[in-house]
């Protein structure tokens, strides 16, 4: 009878040892964030802690499968996926020591510094510029205070809109149609001619009726009598702007402007143009060697 009990006993000892762990494991299904960390630190090195983290379906209230997420992992696999869990997932800790070195030396890379290159006027430039601080600080300080100030800023900028359009208005006036006639030379019509054969082809054109040719004729014959005179020295390339620059003003200017218009500026001359040019080469000649 008493070795009846005993047998009875020993198998109940076995069926609770049987059923215990299942019920620890099933308990275990529903865990918090703290035990989840607990759990997979002792799940490193313990076999039962691993069966029971792979048992967990829910952390926080929330819903997961610890199963599927350790699935497939073995060895130095599964033991840092269990220990990115005991840190609650968080990366692994950054040593700020070994962070700034790795950055120093990334930094010391040839990427990060740039080959030297020779600078033989650094010294002197220095120096020059050591030189001209004391001229130009008051420069500096001098435009601070136009800057600080609207109205002295808006005179500034009227005053170099104005040099801008008197610059512009310049540069245009010397390449407007009169400042291109005046920079032709009067041609090389005269060159090795007499004055008086010039004047009397100028009453041939102007008996036929070639008024300009006339009038260009006589203008040429003018100068060659005022070179004669050691008034200009004629050349191809002598300008009615050079021969305004050394004659007197008066006759001359006229008889100049109406050649550049007739010449370069494809006016037609007329009576008077012909009348004036006859008339007005004796007076320029008379004039300059006044």
């Amino acid at each position: 009878m008493a070795d009846r009990r005993r047998s009875v006993a020993a198998m109940v000892l076995v069926v609770l040892l049987d059923v215990a762990p299942a019920g620890a494991a099933r308990a275990q299904t529903a865990i918090s964030g703290r035990q989840l960390e607990d759990l997979a630190e002792r799940a490193v090195d313990d076999a039962r802690a691993l069966a029971q983290l792979r048992a967990v379906r829910q952390v926080d209230g929330q819903p997961v499968d610890m199963s599927r997420a350790l699935a497939g992992a073995e060895g130095p696999e599964l033991t840092t996926r269990l220990r990115t869990l005991a840190r609650g997932g968080a990366p692994a800790p950054v040593d700020a020591v070994q962070a700034r070195h790795d950055a120093e030396e990334v930094l010391e890379g040839r990427r990060f510094k740039p080959s030297p290159v020779p600078r033989p006027f650094a010294g002197i430039l220095r120096t020059m510029g050591g030189w001209l601080k004391p001229l130009v600080e008051p420069l500096e300080a001098g435009w601070r205070r136009i800057t600080a100030n609207a109205a002295v800023q808006l005179a500034v900028v009227a005053a170099v809109f104005v040099l801008a359009l008197a610059i512009s208005g310049r540069l245009v006036g010397r390449r407007s149609p009169d400042a291109v006639r005046r920079s032709r030379g009067i041609g090389a019509e005269g060159h090795g001619a007499d004055p008086e054969e010039l004047e009397r082809r100028a009453v041939e054109a102007e008996r036929a009726g070639d008024l300009d040719r006339a009038v260009r004729l006589r203008f040429v014959a003018g100068v060659l009598r005022l070179d004669e005179a050691g008034v200009v020295t004629y050349r191809t390339s002598l300008t009615t702007g050079q021969l305004r620059a050394r004659l007197p003003p008066g006759t001359f200017s006229g008889l100049a402007t109406a050649f550049d218009e007739i010449v370069y500026g494809g006016r037609p001359a007329g009576e008077s143009d012909v009348r004036a040019a006859t008339e007005g080469w004796p007076r320029v000649l008379a004039e300059a060697r006044r």
